[in-house]
């Protein structure tokens, strides 16, 4: 068994808003198509974001039709799930349309059974069924894009019930903290290593961006975890090329990203084998200086250094009084011939001493920094898993929150006399006590006040549990 494994191609972007971008992200989807199409693979699967928004342009469709076309015509099965920017809030999505003419088959939660040469399907709920791939005895099992309190919720865990006694290939658009470090997920990964569902052959994931592979001797499952990275280079931290050019170097040191060249994975024997693709060179450039003219000599000299066809992002690093003004720089590269470039500055007017650095968890408790992980979302998502967060928040707050999270240290003070704990705040107030006159004219509650005092509310049941997840109808 041979398959292709393809993530985050983002079609559609013009990246910096330059349109030979999107040229450049249709170009790279193109060569990994084609390239799994000779290699005459089984199959090919796409672990989230083919498009860089989840409402494309009717020339991106267009387009993802075109490459699509290509496996159509070999009969060669296109596997896919929604990923964090093919997703939306509504249950359709452009990936029903291509499934539709018959480019590509979406595993998941469905409100329809599917069944056929490529297909089955599982009743979960009244309108909720499981959907997964298959080729030969091989099935293909997946799920969309989740925010981690829509899938870890306590001890509840929506994957592994989900899941339970499948096999073959799982495949997820989720950052797994493992994985993620040294990449801006590594404080906001979406599962840890230790809550992926045993029992796989192996794990297609996608999300990350950048190339990463654990064996089964490293994670303790029973099948390779794999990220094939970005097809294209989407951010500066994925450049192909590092200069770096500090007050204490006599001339710029020029270095290969050490994350490598873009691709994707050709898998046979659930074994993955890098296939790269080419991609316009991406230059990170990093210049320091004490003053204006040391600053544009250096920019004047690293640009002979930047190939013409290239991507550059420049920072500008330094303390000059007054600062600088980008606009200043830009004339220097007009004729350099570099394809598109762009200044960016980190230089301070003057120089802004730090006594002491604090660690995250000097700064802030357990509880704060595990709310700011599930606060650390786009927007759109946010919205789409508002429920599911509030249900979290209050079954956080059955909880407890710990003391240290509610008040301050200096607030924190031994009780005194005729102070009393207050349930609602933590705080402790003076209790007054009352006069002798006005403690005999108190009455005792009567028949009809007792009947309204307040019941206890019923605490509500699980909501994390698999039925109730899937009666939110929100996936």
């Amino acid at each position: 068994m041979k398959f292709a494994h393809i993530a985050d191609v983002h079609l559609g972007r013009e990246q910096f808003n330059q349109p030979f971008r999107y040229e450049d992200y249709l170009k790279a989807f193109r060569e990994a198509i084609e390239k799994s199409v000779k290699a005459n693979v089984d199959f090919i699967l796409i672990a989230g974001d083919l498009f860089h928004v989840s409402r494309p342009s009717p020339r991106t469709i267009r387009d993802a039709v075109e490459v699509l076309e290509l496996p159509r015509r070999k009969g060669i099965p296109v596997f896919a799930i929604e990923g964090n920017h093919d997703k939306t809030i509504r249950e359709t999505s452009v990936f029903d349309l291509l499934e539709h003419l018959g480019l590509l088959y979406t595993v998941g939660l469905k409100k329809e059974p599917r069944k056929g040469e490529f297909q089955g399907s599982k009743r979960l709920s009244e309108n909720r069924y499981l959907v997964w791939g298959k080729v030969g005895d091989l099935e293909i099992h997946g799920l969309r894009h989740h925010t981690r309190w829509q899938l870890i919720r306590g001890d509840a865990n929506v994957l592994r019930a989900l899941f339970k006694g499948k096999r073959g290939i799982l495949m997820l658009h989720q950052a797994i903290d493992y994985l993620a470090k040294d990449t801006p997920y590594q404080d906001a990964f979406d599962l840890r290593l230790s809550e992926l569902p045993d029992g796989f052959s192996y794990y297609a994931l996608g999300h990350i961006h950048v190339r990463r592979i654990a064996e089964p001797s490293q994670t303790g499952l029973s099948g390779p975890l794999a990220y094939p990275g970005s097809l294209e280079r989407t951010e500066v931290r994925e450049a192909s090329h590092i200069i770096r050019y500090s007050t204490r170097d006599k001339k710029p040191k020029v270095l290969e990203n050490r994350e490598g060249p873009k691709g994707f994975y050709i898998v046979e024997d659930f074994q993955p084998e890098f296939m790269k693709v080419e991609t316009r060179p991406f230059y990170s450039v990093r210049i320091e200086g004490n003053s204006k003219v040391e600053l544009r000599r250096k920019v004047e000299e690293v640009s002979s250094l930047i190939p013409k066809d290239a991507i550059a992002v420049i920072t500008l690093e330094g303390t000059i009084k007054g600062g600088i003004a980008l606009a200043e720089f830009n004339d220097l590269l007009k004729d350099s011939g570099i394809r598109y470039y762009t200044f960016r500055s980190r230089v301070v007017g003057e120089a802004v001493l730090s006594k002491e650095r604090l660690s995250e968890e000097e700064l802030f408790t357990e509880w704060e920094r595990e709310l700011l992980m599930h606060l650390r979302v786009e927007p759109k998502e946010f919205s789409e898993g508002l429920p599911e967060f509030v249900s979290w928040l209050m079954e956080r707050y059955e909880k407890g929150i710990p003391a240290k999270a509610m008040v301050p240290k200096k607030a924190q003070v031994a009780p005194e006399a005729g102070k009393e704990k207050t349930a609602e705040t933590g705080e402790r107030v003076t209790k007054k006590a009352k006069a002798p006159e006005k403690a005999a004219k108190e009455k005792k509650p009567g028949k009809e006040e007792k009947n309204h005092e307040k019941k206890p509310t019923p605490k509500p049941k699980n909501p994390a549990s698999l039925d109730a997840w899937l009666r939110r109808d929100k996936l």
